[in-house]
């Protein structure tokens, strides 16, 4: 950070500090300049299947019920000078259940830190750009047996990017830049195979050995260029190229939590790299219309020598799941028709202070328990505040998805909720809904995968 931009800065820190004596509840701590943003949320919620099991239908237990209480502090950070802006966000959330039998669903350490730090002076032609990404997150196990303690798959992603900010004059802006991603996922302790759960000692050199755990590292290029020719309006065009590698190739999928009738005792998880091109056109078409439309095309190649080759270290080279034909293992992203890329959205404003959002998306993600998946996304919400006061909000989502790799299957997963919100004072929002999660198997042979979860939801949240 040069000398200038540091002194701007501090300037603005002292500014900040110098604001808290006279700000009152919903103004902010600071000045136009610098502010810090403390918020509060608290509530209460009810799940009607905590575990997300798939019930007697698909031949398992009977959900489990729960109700918790959640919290949720954070504070943001906003500072902006001549030439720079700084953003910084940070949240955190603990939930606690009142039955006993869900208490291994308690979670203390879900974790959001969002940064960036923009850089490009009055008058100048080129710039950077810094951004960063953590969280701590964790989805639900099926453990209603109360095996786990902590009944989580917790995941940990840290996503980093630095970007040359390029205003050659007139209406092209272009950031080109460089990403780098670390995906950790982790399952309960008690879930990880034992040696006594295994045929084979295996002896794995990451030491991050058991059904569904594993850490992947990516990075890769990107840029993205507008050419704005109207005021809110432009055409874009976005790449993006990223190599990747798992720490685990060859996961262990012996031991509880998992069906080696599903996949063995063997999961073949390859390195890879992938790469999009989009481009099209987003912003305001008119007075109450906001559209964009981009299409493009995306591949995934996969190197199936990273399985095999650590296989090999194993002593397994002979075991016919690693072999990458016969486990399917092999597949790449890379037919025309499927690397179609697609994104609609459309928001339109009936009235003031309601808007109506569609939108569809035809899109790739690497998977940590197979090669990738396609889906497509359907889109459907409303929201609106009447007489400044009440505020609604409707959604809808249907997502379509094709899992391909040794871990093959269709799934449908379906979303719908409702929120109602009373603004009570500039700082004092109280709010309460209802979300239905149904996650079932396209082609009916996945039954464990399936479940239906209802979610009611009554909280406050308090901004100062």
């Amino acid at each position: 950070m040069s000398a200038r931009l540091q002194t701007r800065f501090t300037i603005g820190l002292a500014c900040l500090l110098s604001g808290t004596a006279v700000a009152a509840p919903g103004d902010h701590l600071g000045d136009e300049t610098t502010q810090l943003v403390p918020y509060l949320e608290a509530g209460i919620f009810h799940r009607t299947n905590a575990f997300l099991v798939e019930g007697p239908a698909g031949g398992g237990a009977e959900p489990v019920a729960g109700t918790a209480f959640v919290i949720r502090p954070g504070i943001g950070l906003r500072a902006k000078g001549s030439g720079f802006e700084l953003n910084l966000d940070f949240d955190y959330e603990a939930k606690k259940y009142f039955q006993a039998e869900v208490t291994n669903l308690d979670r203390f350490n879900t974790i959001g830190l969002k940064g960036g730090l923009k850089y490009l002076p009055d008058g100048a032609k080129v710039g950077f750009r810094i951004a960063d990404s953590f969280s701590i997150s964790g989805y639900e196990a099926e453990d209603e047996a109360g095996v786990a303690d902590s009944a989580y798959q917790q995941h940990l992603v840290n996503d980093l990017g630095g970007f040359i900010l390029i205003q050659p004059g007139g209406p092209l802006e272009v950031d080109a830049g460089f990403r780098v991603q670390v995906d950790q996922w982790n399952v309960p302790e008690e879930f990880k195979s034992a040696a006594s759960d295994r045929d084979l000692d295996l002896g794995l050199t990451s030491g991050l050995t058991g059904p569904g755990l594993n850490s992947r590292f990516g990075y890769g290029p990107a840029v993205d260029a507008r050419w704005r020719f109207f005021p809110k309006t432009a055409v874009v065009l976005d790449f993006r190229h990223e190599w990747f590698r798992w720490q685990d190739n060859v996961v262990d999928a012996q031991g509880d939590g998992i069906s080696s009738q599903d996949v063995g005792d063997f999961l073949a998880i390859p390195d890879g790299r992938t790469t999009r091109v989009k481009g099209g056109l987003r912003g305001r078409v008119t007075s109450k219309l906001v559209v964009g439309a981009v299409a493009g095309y995306g591949q995934a190649i996969y190197n199936e020598d990273s399985v095999t080759e650590q296989a090999a270290e194993l002593g397994l080279e002979t075991t016919t799941e690693l072999d990458p034909t016969g486990a399917g293992f092999d597949v790449d992203r890379k037919r025309f028709d499927e690397g179609i890329l697609l994104e609609v959205d459309a928001e339109y404003e009936p009235a003031e202070a309601q808007k109506i959002l569609l939108g569809f998306r035809r899109d790739f993600q690497d998977v940590y328990f197979t090669n990738y998946v396609n889906y497509d996304r359907v889109s459907l919400g409303y929201d609106a505040i009447f007489a400044r006061k009440v505020g609604l909000g409707l959604s809808s989502a249907y997502r379509y998805e094709r899992y391909k790799g040794e871990v093959s299957r269709n799934d449908h997963m379906l979303l719908l909720g409702g929120e109602a919100r009373y603004i009570a004072t500039d700082y004092l929002d109280i709010k309460g809904g209802v979300n239905w999660a149904r996650r079932a198997s396209a082609d009916k042979l996945h039954a464990e995968i399936e479940y239906d979860d209802v979610r009611l939801t009554l909280g406050a949240r308090f901004t100062y």
